[in-house]
């Protein structure tokens, strides 16, 4: 889905026609202090705007827009909160969408979503102040969730889950602090789980049961702390497998 600009340039017309220039206005003016004050506008050594928008003691301000050097939309910035937040909007050169989200004191702050260059939903994270915090989400091209992390202060702390494009189950398991640590589970795409075991500080630990499509046990490995113990076992159970092909 192609997401057109339209809105948001409206949306700049709007706060033009409420906080924007008037004729005899002046613009690009600084203080005594040398900050930026009131409406910019900046442009490409090839005349077209390279940046039109506010400013507040030489910080955006109300509305900034950016440019690509066609004059395409590249970034739409709308100010709240005595411009200490903004709502952002990210473009590719062809004006579709490539991400949307709130900066907070010009850190990501809340749920950010992110497209691909069709315009498809590809990922939404959530965000603290500029650290992933709180469930992050990936899609498939089709707009079925693919993967599901959850994040605590910047690292993966919490449930882990992918699935197949079906929408069943691929693998289940849990991080903490960035590491996978506990049961975890890998299933065929029937449901059925296809294998599963311990992790332990993000290696295998103990056995791990590996089962056919009817739910019997085929092989068990056994693991101390990511080493492989029944080596031979597993060997001869790869080549048997792969004689019976």
């Amino acid at each position: 889905m192609r997401i057109i600009v339209g809105t948001l340039l409206a949306l700049n017309v709007i706060l033009g026609v409420v906080h924007g220039q008037t004729p005899g206005d002046s613009i690009n003016q600084v203080d005594a202090q040398g900050l930026k004050q009131g409406f910019w506008v900046k442009n490409y050594a090839n005349g077209q705007i390279n940046y039109e928008g506010h400013f507040r003691d030489g910080r955006p301000a109300k509305l900034m827009t950016r440019y690509y050097d066609n004059g395409d939309v590249k970034s739409t910035f709308v100010y709240f909160d005595n411009d200490k937040a903004c709502a952002a909007h990210i473009f590719y050169e062809d004006s579709v969408m490539m991400s949307q989200g709130l900066y907070r004191e010009e850190k990501k702050d809340s749920i950010w979503s992110f497209y691909n260059r069709k315009g498809i939903k590809v990922a939404d994270e959530n965000y603290k102040f500029g650290v992933k915090h709180g469930v992050s989400r990936i899609y498939f091209a089709s707009g079925k969730l693919f993967e599901l992390f959850t994040w605590k202060q910047g690292k993966k702390t919490g449930e882990w889950k992918q699935y197949f494009e079906t929408g069943s189950p691929k693998v289940e398991g849990n991080y903490i602090e960035d590491q996978l640590e506990g049961w975890t589970k890998f299933y065929y795409t029937d449901g059925k789980v296809s294998h599963e075991g311990l992790y332990r500080e993000n290696v295998k630990d103990g056995p791990w049961n590996h089962y056919d499509k009817q739910g019997n046990i085929e092989i068990v490995q056994r693991f101390a702390m990511g080493q492989l113990r029944n080596k031979n076992e597993v060997s001869e159970y790869i080549e048997r497998k792969s004689n019976e092909r």
